[in-house]
């Protein structure tokens, strides 16, 4: 099945595009792609703008002590010990973490001068940067990799609490099934209640796509083919909300 996850407010939908940078990330340092150096790198660009920012590290380090207060609160089980021992480390990291916000390169020239051609309309070229050529050609892959992963060292923290934070929302949240006979569902929602997903999940084959908008009193999914027409006919799909 496809799960379709949609936020339903800003912190959420900042906490999964930075989750999926994040992921991107962890997938270009394995790739052996010959050109996967040049994505890495707006990778880091684009976690630098986005990650480092110390608004996001608050923002962070409250709701991991929301989680933390909120799972003392419940039986005191084995899972929960270990979850909240996880949590703490986590927690204790985050508030360590020095991580210099910005486009911040040191003295790594390299990175610097990369930055500076990445506005570029063509994007990072080595073409018209002959050291990165040289750079490319001359170290080895391993080399190339080690060299990405200290550059993502200091995101560690960031990309830990997020993954933690990300983790117990889902886990918070249980599939219904659902059927709707004009390809659109409705759901209303208290307005008082606190929602932060959604998530629908279809069948891969079916070649149904949900376009999901919601605000303080209902969640709308409006179903379309794989050429955007609207369908018009009975839809069997697998529905859930959750909250922190």
């Amino acid at each position: 099945m496809i799960k379709y996850e949609f936020p339903l407010n800003e912190k959420i939908r900042k906490f999964l595009r930075i989750e999926e940078l994040f992921q991107k990330s962890d997938h270009q340092l394995k790739s052996n792609y010959k050109f996967h150096e040049h994505n890495a790198f707006e990778l880091i660009f684009n976690l630098m703008a986005t990650a480092s920012r110390s608004d996001l590290k608050v923002e962070l380090l409250q709701e991991l002590e929301r989680q933390n207060i909120k799972i003392l609160q419940k039986r005191q089980t084995q899972t929960n010990v270990k979850l909240i021992k996880q949590i703490n480390v986590i927690k204790n990291r985050l508030e360590k973490n020095h991580l210099q916000p910005g486009y911040f390169f040191g003295d790594d020239r390299l990175m610097q001068e990369i930055k500076s051609r990445s506005d570029s309309p063509y994007g990072i070229l080595s073409v018209d940067f002959p050291y990165f050529k040289f750079w490319l050609e001359n170290e080895k892959e391993v080399v190339r990799k080690v060299y990405f992963k200290k550059r993502l060292e200091p995101f560690q923290a960031i990309k830990d609490a997020i993954n933690i934070i990300l983790l117990l929302l889902r886990q918070d949240l249980s599939l219904e099934t659902v059927r709707t006979n004009k390809g659109f569902f409705q759901i209303k929602l208290n307005p008082i209640s606190k929602n932060d997903l959604v998530i629908v999940a279809l069948n891969a084959g079916s070649r149904i796509i949900p376009d999901i908008s919601s605000n303080k009193y209902a969640i709308n999914i409006q179903f379309s083919d794989t050429k955007h027409r609207k369908i018009d006919k009975e839809i069997k799909f697998k529905f859930g909300t959750s909250a922190f």
